[in-house]
């Protein structure tokens, strides 16, 4: 009996045993799912924040965050801030307890500052192949200071020429062409609407800088070398001149004319050509999808055919105001079905060439990012991965090479990207926009070239010293 007893406590010893042994490796079990689920949730909650000035981008970015979020496990928070001291805020903000944006869109003439701050790391995301094969040189010289590669190239902005095909069907080589065309424009019923051959907002240097580009040196090839600046040239003061000159063809008072009302002059089929940014484009074609555009009649465009050369053609138009197109007007052979051209700028004459003006924005990464590599994730998922849908979204034309439009046309404003001149990042050199501008106002009143722009020059060489 007691041996029977002694069997029965021992089997129940042992299954005591068994099930704290079990009890222990339920426990350690679950201990080591939680540890996992909170490396899990610790995952989750690496947060980005990405400061950027432009509301277009708005659409863009919000897709862009929720697409990346989701694929890396990341809270993003976009934060649309002044453009006003951009650079000084971040700075400010990153060295606070707070902290600054882990990465921010930011235009070339704003990069140095960044760098020299500290506020930016390399992009090391590509190799130099990938770089050469996806990017043209431009944007890569516009994303680099000090030697290195220090942002993801995002953007353009840049001006090119407009024309409208239901008046010519050819793009000038030169403004010289232009003004041949002027000479032998005829006036009539057809074409009693063109108030305008030739009209540019001659108050914004953005439109007017071409004229002496291809002449200017500002930075070199990457905006930042102080010794290569040179803003007075004997080509300067012949390009300028011959500026001053159109005022007496066109007459176009500085005083009045505005981006916004040429655009609509000419949207209004009351311009002929007219030197315009690439944002003008997405308001082209929404004046076409709404039925906004003024039609040309197609006798003005048989015309026009039958009178060949389109600088010494006398195109013809004439519509009401009622008959708004159910087709695109001005209808080239080839079927692009769009009443606009886009051309690179034109030269002046053969001998005076000229260049467009750019600007590019790019993505930088912060150096004081905690999350410096996740960041250096979504700078080029913003910047290469994604931006095939950057101009539907945002109307902005991306640096990145192989993008596809619905006007193929646009392609050319690549090209006049790539032979442009892009704004310096020196920060001595900021105020040469400004005064520039008051150089070109006071060129087309009338004041004497070669004083402006001597004065001009003397100011700035005297601020690159300063600097030094």
């Amino acid at each position: 009996m007691r041996q029977k007893l002694y069997r029965r406590a021992l089997a129940i010893l042992c299954v005591l045993l068994v099930f704290s042994q079990m009890v222990q490796a339920a426990a350690s079990y679950h201990r080591e799912q939680q540890r996992l689920l909170e490396e899990e949730l610790t995952r989750e909650k690496s947060k980005l924040t990405l400061w950027y000035t432009d509301d277009k981008l708005n659409a863009y970015l919000v897709e862009a965050a929720a697409e990346f979020e989701e694929r890396h496990q990341v809270e993003i928070t976009l934060q649309l801030v002044t453009a006003v001291d951009y650079i000084e805020n971040i700075n400010t903000a990153s060295i606070s307890d707070l902290g600054g944006p882990d990465l921010f869109v930011t235009s070339s003439e704003l990069l140095e500052k960044a760098r020299l701050a500290g506020l930016a790391v390399e992009n090391d995301s590509f190799t130099r192949q990938e770089l050469e094969a996806s990017f043209p040189q431009k944007a890569l010289d516009a994303a680099t200071c000090g030697g290195k590669l220090m942002a993801y190239p995002f953007y353009f902005e840049t001006c090119f020429l407009l024309y409208n095909k239901g008046y010519t069907d050819a793009a000038p080589a030169t403004i010289d062409e232009i003004l041949t065309y002027a000479d032998n424009f005829e006036g009539g019923a057809s074409t009693e609407n063109v108030e305008s051959i030739f009209k540019w907002n001659v108050a914004d240097i953005f439109f007017n800088f071409f004229f002496i580009a291809n002449y200017v040196n500002l930075g070199g090839p990457t905006g930042d070398n102080r010794a290569e600046v040179q803003l007075s040239a004997e080509e300067i003061i012949q390009c300028l001149e011959y500026y001053q000159s159109l005022n007496a063809f066109f007459a176009i008072d500085a005083d009045e004319v505005t981006t916004d009302d040429v655009l609509q002059e000419f949207i209004d089929g009351k311009i002929v050509y007219t030197i315009a940014k690439t944002d003008a484009i997405a308001r082209l074609d929404e004046a076409i999808a709404e039925g906004l555009v003024y039609q040309v009649p197609e006798e003005a465009s048989e015309d026009q055919a039958e009178g060949g050369d389109a600088a010494e053609a006398a195109p013809e138009e004439g519509a009401s105001e009622e008959s708004a197109p159910e087709e695109v007007p001005g209808e080239p052979s080839g079927g692009s079905g769009y009443f606009y051209g886009i051309a690179q700028v034109p030269d002046l004459t053969e001998e005076l060439h000229t260049k467009g003006l750019s600007v590019t924005n790019s993505v930088a990464v912060n150096a004081y990012s905690r999350e410096r590599d996740l960041a250096k994730d979504f700078a080029k998922y913003l910047t290469y991965d994604k931006v095939d849908d950057l101009y539907t979204m945002a109307n902005k034309m991306p640096v990145k090479m192989g993008v596809a439009y619905a006007n193929s046309e646009m392609e050319l404003l690549i090209a006049q990207y790539e032979d442009s001149v892009e704004v310096p990042k020196i920060t001595d050199l900021s105020n040469y926009w400004i005064e520039m501008e008051i150089v070109f106002s006071n060129i087309w009143r009338g004041n004497d070239v070669r004083t402006e722009i001597e004065a001009v020059n003397q100011e700035v060489q005297a601020q690159l010293q300063t600097g030094e």
